[in-house]
């Protein structure tokens, strides 16, 4: 038992951290539109005087434990000169009541502190048990496989916590209502920055921006946070981009490497 709370522990580690679909435009400011009318409806914990962020972040999270989905975050930390110094990608499918999930977690780095040997891990419960597979940047691969009863690998499979993080970090409003009904808010002054979650080492958050998109039912389908900060001696930029897509068609198969993982009996 021993073993198998440390491999949890050390997954959550890893899994932990701050991700962007582009490290391009970081530095763009965010342009409000017009304020929309009280006629057109907001999502919960939404409206044109405040942001209600637990509200809205409860809401993102029931919505998506009624149906399947796809979450996917990206993340670029970027030094003056526009080198990348850490690239990390996170990707998970979750079955409808998280009754099942998949997903990975991978990373690539030049000059960033602490690197580590593994460079991707994936994982997969049944709900029954749970399967975590490690590649290192030396090839090797280990597999390893517990009850789930023993530990999930993800504890906030929705991001509903980041989302309550960065909407008590920053102050966010509305800026436009899109013609789907979405809507979208938007932000670029620290009210607590203490809250806002960062990568490890990364440090002095300023000049930040943060725009979501919400509908109606408070699902956030899309957020993008980007701000400047010090990483030891570089001046970097970092810039985390995550997308909720294919509702009710995502599905969970069983990855082909589970079946080369044994079950731990240790106790």
């Amino acid at each position: 038992m021993r073993r198998l709370g440390l491999l949890i522990v050390g997954l959550a580690l890893l899994l932990a951290g701050c991700s962007g679909f582009s490290a391009q435009g970081a530095n763009e400011p965010v342009t409000p539109a017009p304020i929309p009318t009280d006629e057109v409806p907001y999502p919960p914990g939404v409206s044109e005087r405040a942001i209600e962020p637990n509200v809205l972040a409860r809401s993102h999270e029931g919505a998506l434990r009624t149906t399947s989905y796809t979450l996917t975050t990206r993340q670029y930390i970027v030094d003056a000169d526009g080198e990348i110094l850490r690239r990390t990608n996170r990707s998970r499918q979750v079955a409808t009541n998280a009754t099942s999930y998949r997903g990975y977690f991978s990373q690539n780095t030049t000059k960033y502190p602490s690197a580590g040997l593994t460079t991707r891990v994936d994982y997969w419960t049944n709900g029954t048990v749970v399967a975590t597979r490690h590649q290192e940047r030396t090839g090797r691969q280990s597999l390893h496989m517990w009850l789930a009863e023993n530990g999930d690998p993800m504890t906030d499979l929705t991001a509903h916590q980041r989302i309550e993080a960065v909407l008590g970090a920053v102050n966010v409003t509305v800026t436009r209502h899109e013609s789907d009904g979405d809507v979208v808010l938007a932000g670029s002054e620290f009210v607590d920055r203490e809250r806002l979650i960062r990568p490890l080492f990364v440090s002095h958050p300023t000049n930040v921006s943060v725009q979501l998109r919400v509908r109606s039912d408070g699902t956030v389908v899309a957020k993008r946070v980007g701000y400047d900060a010090t990483l030891g001696s570089h001046d970097v930029r970092v810039v985390r981009e995550t997308r909720v897509t294919d509702e009710g068609t995502t599905t969970i198969d069983r990855p082909a490497w589970v079946a080369n993982a044994t079950l731990s009996t240790e106790e």
